[in-house]
Formats: structure tokens, C-alpha cells, sequence
């Protein structure tokens, strides 16, 4: 299961890092190479150099004077070699391979690898005392015999033809404080060139073993890594408008997929509470719409099915006013809950007294409360300033008392007070009424949501009053609170911020 879910995962970004950790790894990988090529370099040089040096040192020991004039004594063949191929110095009669002077030793390399040593010996004035037939093919600058004169080694790598390349090293002969010559030694680079080379192509093939672990392993490592991303996104490809139920299990691991898919799962939960709220809204709405309208159109088709008195006639006109009235509240509520929810209902906040504004509500619904025979009247009302839209917390205030004159029997009492407290602003509206069950509080301001459908219809009332109020009283950075006992009336509480508190 996981190998497969594995070859599923986002090839894309899944491969993006792959080349990413394969570049990472082959620059550092090069640059682990020429570092540990380049130290390996000097080390080996300076061992070569060190060589020569005690080469040059032996053949020094060799070498005597005699008259005044340097000669070239016998060496123990039992010298150490050095550990590249190098000259062996013994005595043989081979004139073909040593040149000298009054001295019948001469040194001798082996034929195997004559070519490949230098064995010079001069004395001061420059004069060749002895050289093996390597020194032909060298063009040996001057200052490798003036800086040992001088009392400095000298030290340079010179071409001896066929791509061949040479190690030379050029030193003083003393004697005593005296000097009297200089020696210089010198031994082909080739092997050292070739050893080198057989690192290099190690150190490459190495490269491209350790590029192709390092590839395959971060190609498996990031399928593993991405496996609960694309989980995630299978989950989110499958997800529709009816689907929205399911969700993307939680990884055990702590980290940031595990916030990632912990994220996704809350934005799912919103989307599907507001898609099952779009749903509600949609069905509750076309009810809401339909039946004014099938009242308007059954009205219109018995008026034309038959003759009529003028009088019957404007009895249903007048019905149909009062639905097409019914009608235009419910689309005027609809619109309005619309455009707060796009962010488009702005408000138009100044400093307003909610206590005038209540005397206000009090005195424009008093005729209707006084139709029903319920006592409309004020308690106590405080002078309080808030910062608002006076025309949406007069909407406010009427939705509240609307809604309680609908729940109030006649004979019952709405009252109506403002407070101030701990500079908050208190505004009350009580009722007698039929109260509200504890199961339906927590519902209430939920749109086309009514705890008596048939009393609320039968009211006039579209269940978007209280959405409508509860909308405002938070665009004012306020709260409602509702307190209710079946049997026994509500209290419904708009809490908003003084203008003082907020300065």
C-alpha cells in the first residue's frame, strides 16, 4: 500500500526536489573531490621533494675532493631507494650513461628507469663533474646552479620531452663552511602523474555511484515525505459540493503537514456548514417565496374565473397588496443579508443616543401594539451615546419589538429600557409571551429559523428579523443575549460599546 501510495505522490514538486537534492549533493561532492584531489597533490608533491632531497643528500655524501678538484666516490648500493622509481647509485663502467673526469666510479641507474633519473654534479664555477644522459634532454636554467651558490636550494618541474615532465632539485656541496659545488637531482613526474590519475578516475567513478545513491535515496525520501501531501490532495480532488463530509486524516508525526491537514479539515468543516446553510437558505427562501406568491395567483384566478362585485374585487386587491407587501419585506431582508455577508452593507457611524432611539421605536409601533391589545411601555431609559448607524440600530430596536409584540397574547405587556453599565450600553426588550423552549434559544438567530412556524407565518413574520439584528449588533461591535422561560416571555439584550469606552 505504501509503495503504491508512494508512485502516486506529485511527481512535480516530488521531482523538483529530487533535482535539488541531487544538485546540492554533486556540488558538494565536487567540491569534497578538488579539495581532497588538491591536498592529496601537495602532500605527494612535498613527499617527492622530500625524496629528492635525501636523494641529492646521499649523492652529496658521495662526493670529494681531492687536489682541488671534486671527484665522485663509490656509494653503498644498499642506499635506500626512493619510494617512487629512482636512481640507484653503484659503481659500473659505462661510459655511455655517466660522464667524468678523473674519478673511475660513476653512478649508475638502472636501465629500466635511466630515463626517468637526473644525477648532476658541478662544482662552483658551473662545470659539469659528472651527469647521467637524462640531463641532455632538460634545458636546465642558470639559476639552478646561482641559487645554491648563493646558498638557496632551488627546486622546478621542466619539461623533458615526449609530454614527459621532470622533478628537479638543485642544492650546495660544502665542505665544511666551504662551498664547493652543487649536486642536483631530479626524477620523472609520469608515475606520479599516473597515480594521480587512477585517483581521479576512482574519485569519479565513486561520484557517480555516490550521485546515483543520492538520487535514488532522496527520490524515496521525498515520495515518503510527500505521501501525506497527496493523500491531502486526493481527499480535496474528491470533495464536492455533496461530499463535503469527508475529511483528511490527521499524520501522527508533528510537523507541518500534520497543521497542514489539521487546516484543510477546519476549512472543509466551514465549507460544509456554510454550504448546508447555502441549502437551508435556498429551500427556506423558495418556501418563503412561494407561498405569497401561489396566495397572489390563486386570489388573481378566482377574481378572473367569475364575475364579481367591485367590492370583492378590491377585497382582493387588497389581499394581494398585503402579500405583494409580505413579498417585498422578505426580498428587502434577503438583499440586506446578501450584502453584509459580500462585505458590501457599510455603515455610516456617528455618536447617537440609543435611548432616543428607542422613544422613537416606542412611538411608531404603538399603534400596532395598541391594535393588538398588548401594552407597548418604557421602564427606564438612561441617556446613552454609542458610536453608530442610527438607521440600522433603529432597525434593530423595531425587529426586536416586532418580534415580541408577534410572541406576546393579547392582554400582554412589551417593555422597553436602556442602561448604561461599566460603559456599556444596556438595551432591554422584554415580553409575556409564550417564551421560547431551551432547545430552540441557541437556533434563534439562525435565517428563516422560527420556534413557532405557524404562529410566525400567520404573523407576517419571514424568519430574518433576528439575522438581520444579530448582523448589526456585531457590525457594531456589540452582543445579543437572549433570556427566555417557556410560558413566561423573553428578555432579549443588545450590548454595545459607549462612545466614551471607545475614545
Amino acid at each position: 500500500m505504501i509503495k503504491r501510495l508512494h508512485s502516486l505522490a506529485p511527481p512535480g514538486l516530488r521531482l523538483q526536489l529530487t533535482l535539488w537534492y541531487t544538485t546540492v549533493s554533486v556540488v558538494l561532492m565536487l567540491i569534497f573531490c578538488i579539495a581532497f584531489y588538491t591536498t592529496l597533490q601537495s602532500i605527494l608533491f612535498n613527499s617527492f621533494d622530500a625524496a629528492l632531497q635525501q636523494r641529492a643528500q646521499q649523492v652529496a655524501e658521495s662526493v670529494g675532493v681531492e687536489g682541488g678538484k671534486l671527484f665522485v666516490d663509490d656509494i653503498d648500493p644498499d642506499a635506500p631507494e626512493m619510494d617512487a622509481p629512482a636512481a640507484l647509485i653503484e659503481p659500473y663502467n659505462n661510459y655511455d650513461n655517466a660522464k667524468y673526469t678523473s674519478n673511475p666510479h660513476k653512478i649508475y641507474c638502472k636501465t629500466a628507469h635511466r630515463d626517468m633519473v637526473l644525477v648532476r654534479v658541478l662544482d662552483k664555477s658551473g662545470r659539469e663533474i659528472y651527469a647521467t644522459g637524462t640531463s641532455r634532454a632538460l634545458a636546465i636554467p642558470r639559476t639552478s646552479v646561482m641559487l645554491p651558490l648563493a646558498g638557496q636550494p632551488w627546486r622546478a618541474t621542466l619539461a623533458a620531452g615526449h609530454d614527459r615532465t621532470m622533478r628537479v632539485y638543485s642544492t650546495m656541496l660544502v665542505d665544511g663552511r666551504t662551498i664547493i659545488g652543487i649536486v642536483q637531482v631530479g626524477q620523472s613526474l609520469d608515475p606520479l602523474y599516473r597515480s594521480l590519475d587512477h585517483i581521479v578516475l576512482i574519485l569519479f567513478l565513486l561520484m557517480l555511484l555516490a550521485l546515483a545513491i543520492c538520487s535514488l535515496g532522496s527520490y524515496w525520501l521525498s515520495g515518503r515525505a510527500f505521501r501525506s501531501i497527496y493523500l491531502l490532495t486526493r481527499t480535496a480532488r474528491e470533495i464536492t459540493a455533496t461530499g463535503l463530509h469527508q475529511r483528511v486524516l490527521i499524520p501522527a508525526a508533528r510537523d507541518e503537514v500534520r497543521d497542514l491537514s489539521i487546516i484543510f479539515n477546519q476549512m472543509v468543516a466551514r465549507l460544509e456548514r456554510a454550504f448546508i446553510q447555502q441549502r437551508r437558505l435556498v429551500a427556506d427562501a423558495s418556501h418563503e417565496l412561494r407561498t405569497p406568491v401561489a396566495v397572489i395567483r390563486n386570489l388573481t384566478e378566482v377574481a378572473l374565473a367569475q364575475p364579481a362585485q367591485a367590492d370583492e374585487y378590491k377585497h382582493v386587491l387588497a389581499e394581494v397588496n398585503a402579500e405583494s407587501e409580505h413579498l417585498g419585506h422578505l426580498l428587502n431582508d434577503l438583499l440586506v443579508l446578501a450584502r453584509a455577508d459580500e462585505g458590501q452593507l457599510k455603515l455610516d457611524c456617528e455618536p447617537v443616543r440609543l435611548d432616543l432611539l428607542a422613544l422613537d421605536v416606542l412611538d411608531s409601533l404603538e399603534p400596532l401594539a395598541r391594535e393588538r391589545a398588548i401594552a407597548l411601555q418604557v421602564r427606564r431609559l438612561t441617556p446613552a451615546t454609542v458610536a453608530g448607524d442610527a438607521a440600522r440600530l433603529i432597525q434593530v430596536i423595531m425587529g426586536l419589538v416586532d418580534n415580541a409584540l408577534n410572541y406576546t397574547n393579547a392582554g400582554g405587556k412589551v417593555t422597553l429600557s436602556v442602561e448604561v453599565r461599566d460603559t456599556q450600553a444596556y438595551l432591554h426588550v422584554a415580553d409575556t409571551g409564550m417564551g421560547i423552549e431551551p432547545r430552540d434559544i441557541e437556533h434563534i438567530f439562525e435565517r428563516f429559523y422560527r420556534a413557532d412556524p405557524a404562529r410566525s407565518r400567520a404573523a407576517g413574520g419571514s424568519g430574518l428579523g433576528l439575522s438581520i439584528v444579530e448582523w448589526v449588533v456585531r457590525a457594531h461591535r456589540g452582543s445579543v443575549e437572549v433570556q427566555s422561560e417557556l410560558g413566561n416571555g423573553s428578555i432579549f439584550t443588545v450590548i454595545l460599546p459607549c462612545l466614551a469606552a471607545q475614545i
